[in-house]
């Protein structure tokens, strides 16, 4: 038998179906202007994500399984969406806004739509370089080199000077570049404006998040500071790799002053993931088994690029890395590093897009090169390469001399590429490069040397983001080893501590990650510290970090605001291993 309805129930039927007077709805408000812009720029936003999902899945295709990836369809039909008219407004939203979480998202988003306006006016240009740059050859005894495969050859050749005659004989090749490189330079410096920029530091500041001029009294201290131990480490490495001194020394050298290390028995082929996976694991952590993580370790796919990589198709929700096992202390470091950038990608709780895949790189590039390190930590060397004695002893010299050299070398690109664009009509940014290329490698630079200005030049101040990543890394290493000990990586709370920093995905800013750790801001301490004990050489830094005073009158506009300058609510040093706050 049916049941019965309820009387009040059908007595409403009823009266529904006898067309009882219903109250008119009443109509929403109209949409204020700024609702409207919100909406516009949130449409951009999902449609920037969609098409940077596609465009990964085609880098993981091409890098897993050797597919064709074609970059430049995935743009058909969306021409017009990194448009200066949508960048605008972007802008306009962001002017209004006054909440730092949205202003940093804001930002973000407008970094990026500025980023592909830019790749797509230079597309052309960049093009030709690239497919110039992969055809140089020269000629060398007779025989026919590959531009691409200099490096190599140096670092393999034992003779200095056939590998000064490989240097010198490249340079007319390389130079050939410069045009195509001037035309793009000059093309990049109107474009920039046109974005709105007052000028090319203007928009780097921004992209990089960080007060330009402060970070270059920072990188001003460090070589200072590091001038006289890194000379002296220079000439014990020359002497022990080479049988040189060090003041005989040229740029065609430092291939093979800094190649690998005789220790690549000691990382097997076999065990490359098992170490990984191992360190990690002592932590509670792990890819394997994670829902949102998919690893590719298979070594059967002909085309599959041996290097690892790490993507965040979505971030968090679908995570990758490809592995091809490979021997040698390179290629665990690059996939420790690797390793690095997939767990913060799979950690990440942060569900806004622009805060969890946008914005600037420094903060992952700081966890991958944390785990990147562990190759130098004398304990893990030990545990998971049975690598000690006089083995381990040389290992970390020359590459403690190596981080040495590099952190020298960012520092003097950085300030090099602030003083190119600050300088005035008829400076000779050859004159420049040379006198930078002298200072950081303590080195006479030839004219082979100053031709390479143009090719070695970066774009919008990137050594910004390895400089600072590197020294973050170093603090995060002292937390963990103050607080969990010297094999922290077998503490499951110093698990716990990184996944309440991964959390947060994007939305801290390199100072803010330091600072939720209890650090004043961003240091080089820690980092100079551990290199100049391995090295044996004293390293004394009056640490000016990146928060310091700038100078009273500085000699060329700033950044915008800019998430990394922007005032945030104090908040208190962790004291345990508990997931870190937002400022």
């Amino acid at each position: 038998m049916r049941p019965r309805l309820p009387a009040l129930v059908l007595s409403l039927s009823l009266s529904a179906l006898g067309g009882c007077v219903t109250t008119p709805k009443v109509a929403p408000p109209p949409l204020t202007e700024e609702q409207k812009l919100s909406q516009e720029v949130a449409r951009l936003a999902s449609e920037a994500a969609a098409l940077l999902k596609s465009q990964d899945l085609l880098v993981w295709n091409f890098w897993a399984e050797g597919a064709r990836a074609d970059m430049a369809s995935t743009y058909d039909g969306k021409e017009a969406l990194f448009s200066l008219d949508n960048i605008r407004k972007i802008d306009r939203l962001r002017q209004r806004t006054t909440e730092p979480r949205e202003l940093r998202a804001l930002t973000a988003l407008q970094s990026h739509f500025a980023g592909e306006y830019l790749s797509q006016q230079l597309a052309e240009m960049n093009d030709a370089i690239a497919n110039l740059e992969a055809s140089l050859t020269f000629q060398v005894d007779g025989r026919e080199v590959r531009w691409g495969e200099l490096e190599r050859l140096l670092a393999n050749e034992r003779a200095a000077p056939k590998r000064q005659a490989l240097y010198t004989a490249a340079t007319p090749a390389l130079e050939r570049l410069n045009p195509l490189i001037q035309r793009r330079e000059q093309r990049t410096e109107e474009l920039v404006r046109e974005l709105g920029y007052a000028s090319y530091e203007a928009f780097g500041g921004e992209l990089r998040q960080a007060d330009l001029n402060r970070l270059a009294l920072l990188a001003e201290e460090v070589l200072q500071a590091t001038e006289a131990p890194y000379k002296d480490v220079m000439e014990r490495l020359a002497r022990r790799e080479l049988g040189m001194p060090f003041t005989s020394l040229t740029r065609a050298d430092l291939p093979r002053l800094f190649r690998p290390r005789e220790v690549d028995g000691f990382f097997p082929k076999n065990g490359m993931l098992s170490r990984a996976h191992g360190t990690v694991s002592g932590m509670g952590l792990g890819l394997y088994g994670m829902k949102n993580v998919r690893v590719d370790a298979r070594e059967d796919v002909k085309r599959k690029n041996p290097r690892p990589l790490s993507l965040g198709i979505e971030v968090p929700g679908d995570v990758r890395l490809s592995v091809r096992p490979g021997e040698g202390a390179l290629e665990q470091s690059r996939l420790l590093h690797e390793f690095g950038h997939a767990l913060h990608y799979a950690y990440t709780k942060e569900p806004r897009f622009e805060l969890a895949k946008l914005g600037n790189p420094t903060v992952t590039e700081a966890y991958a090169a944390l785990f990147e390190d562990l190759m130098e930590d004398p304990v893990w060397l030990e545990e998971q390469a049975g690598l000690k004695g006089k083995d381990r002893s040389t290992y970390l010299a020359a590459t403690s001399a190596h981080k040495l050299f590099l952190i020298r070398r960012a520092a003097g690109r950085l300030l090099y590429q602030l003083a190119l664009h600050r300088q005035e009509e008829g400076v000779d940014a050859r004159e420049l490069y040379k006198a930078m290329l002298e200072r950081v490698d303590e080195m006479p630079a030839t004219k082979d040397d100053v031709a390479r200005h143009l090719v070695e030049q970066e774009d919008f101040f990137q050594s910004a983001d390895s400089f600072r990543a590197w020294f973050l890394a170093g603090q995060l290493q002292g937390q963990l080893k103050a607080r969990f000990g010297p094999s922290w990586w077998h503490t499951p709370d110093a698990g716990k501590f990184l996944q309440g920093l991964w959390a947060h995905g994007n939305a801290l800013s390199a100072r803010e990650v330091a600072e939720a750790m209890g650090e004043q801001g961003i240091a080089p301490d820690v980092l100079l510290l551990r290199l100049g004990t391995t090295l044996g050489v004293p390293i004394k830094l009056d640490a000016r970090d990146e928060n310091a005073a700038p100078p009273a009158a500085p000699t060329s506009p700033t950044a915008p605001a800019s998430p990394e300058n922007t005032p945030a609510a104090p908040t208190a040093p962790a004291q345990e291993p508990a997931p870190a706050t937002l400022p």
